[in-house]
């Protein structure tokens, strides 16, 4: 069984010159991976707000029914 490597130019290998290689491809690929973290980060905020949301509706209506009982029991803790 042999090993298959990647050449230097082939797809998925490194590039010559490393990180400091700027073509357009590599500026792009660059871009390409930004903006996919950040939809990733952004739908991660966005499920994080919403279970925020419920929680905080929750703690309201935990508190509701406090002081519904507060005021059947004239005040009384």
């Amino acid at each position: 069984m042999s090993a298959l490597r990647a050449a230097e130019g082939d797809t998925g290998s490194t590039r010559s010159g490393g990180s400091a290689s700027s073509d357009a491809f590599t500026r792009r690929e660059q871009a390409s991976e930004n903006k996919f973290i950040r939809e990733k980060e952004m739908e991660s905020l966005r499920k994080l707000k919403e279970k925020l949301a419920a929680q905080r509706k929750h703690l309201d209506e935990l508190d509701s029914h406090i002081k519904e009982l507060e005021s059947e029991r004239g005040g009384e803790q």
